[in-house]
């Protein structure tokens, strides 16, 4: 099965964005506990936008991918 132009961007996006919201969660144990945390745990939690914008540009590559293909088979047809 052919994997059509950002599909692998997106599911790389979804795994970063899903383990930088982990380490966020992690990042706040501090308020509710007594356990300190280096602060590379708040970097970290940075992944999450990271991996938002990496959604964001592989839907639009797979979006313009899609408007190209219609617009071929609108002149084919003509």
């Amino acid at each position: 099965m052919a994997t059509a132009p950002g599909d692998r961007l997106i599911r790389a996006g979804v795994v970063t964005s899903v383990a930088g919201m982990l380490l966020a969660l992690v990042s706040l144990l501090p308020l509710v506990t007594d356990v300190e945390l280096p602060s590379l745990f708040w970097a970290l939690s940075m992944l999450t936008g990271i991996g938002f914008a990496m959604i964001l540009i592989g839907l639009a590559r797979k979006g313009r991918r899609r408007a190209r293909a219609q617009v071929t088979v609108r002149t084919a047809a003509d």
